[in-house]
């Protein structure tokens, strides 16, 4: 099947998205991550500007700007480089990354400022450290200090949205966000159920429910948080009922009910 041309970005800010080949944690090690980063700075002297990333251990997020000829070309280096390395390293052959890399266009600044916050938001959603500030790997340091790979002129341009003020920035990132973003499947899914479960927290102490059985034994407390999961989350019906440890019948014959 013939590939489809990517979008040019009327912004020229790409979100782009990388990861293992089946799930594989090619960023594990510190001296991996380190080698994809240097890679990385080595395509910012081909007019490849870095405005934000944030390196997993089995994907990484960039946000670039540049002409998106540029940047395939760019990138498409960086991982032929990168996997020459990483198979001879583990004596092994075959792919290293899971197909092309995913993009999606940036088209404002609003939207640039949103995608960096989830970028840098990353280790805290996936539980890896509680605070923004504890993970090593991601550029929100480059903001809150001195540059590495963030190019001057991007940090430039991000802090000036936030007139300077880098307690705006700061707090900006501490908001919470709900919009889906690329990433891989897993972190997708586990934000989806994060997000449903912090509804039925803010649900349960806004009806002062301190246990499970007052749900179960109350119809009318069930059929709202039922409804609450189905408008405001992306679950399905059957994640939504093992959730909540009910039958799909039950969300499948509501979510009719309620259209």
């Amino acid at each position: 099947m013939v590939r489809q041309a990517r979008k040019e970005s009327p912004t020229g800010y790409y979100h782009i998205m990388m990861r293992g080949n089946n799930r594989e944690e090619i960023f594990r090690l510190p001296e991996q991550k380190k080698y994809f980063l240097k890679l990385l700075l080595e395509q910012t002297e081909e007019q490849i500007e870095i405005a934000a990333y944030c390196m997993m251990d089995n994907h990484v997020h960039i946000v670039v700007y540049a002409p998106i000829k540029i940047l395939s070309e760019g990138l498409k280096k960086l991982n032929i480089k990168y996997a020459m390395k990483y198979n001879y390293l583990n004596d092994r052959v075959g792919h290293v990354f899971q197909d092309r890399y995913k993009s999606e266009i940036i088209h404002d600044e609003i939207y640039l400022n949103q995608v960096i916050r989830y970028v840098h938001n990353n280790p805290v959603k996936a539980r890896m450290v509680e605070f923004i500030d504890e993970y090593q790997w991601s550029s929100y340091h480059e903001y809150t200090d001195k540059i590495r790979l963030v190019s001057k002129a991007q940090k430039e341009f991000i802090m000036d949205l936030f007139s300077k003020d880098l307690e705006l920035f700061i707090k900006f990132h501490e908001e919470i966000d709900y919009f889906e973003y690329i990433d891989t499947k897993e972190e997708i899914q586990r934000n989806r159920i994060t997000h449903a479960q912090e509804i039925i927290e803010q649900y349960c102490d806004a009806k002062g429910i301190t246990e499970e059985k007052q749900i179960k034994n109350n119809p009318h407390f069930l059929q709202e948080m039922i409804f609450e999961l189905l408008y405001k989350t992306k679950l399905s019906h059957r994640e939504i009922a093992r959730l909540l440890e009910v039958s799909s019948n039950l969300i499948h014959k509501l979510n009719i009910e309620g259209k």
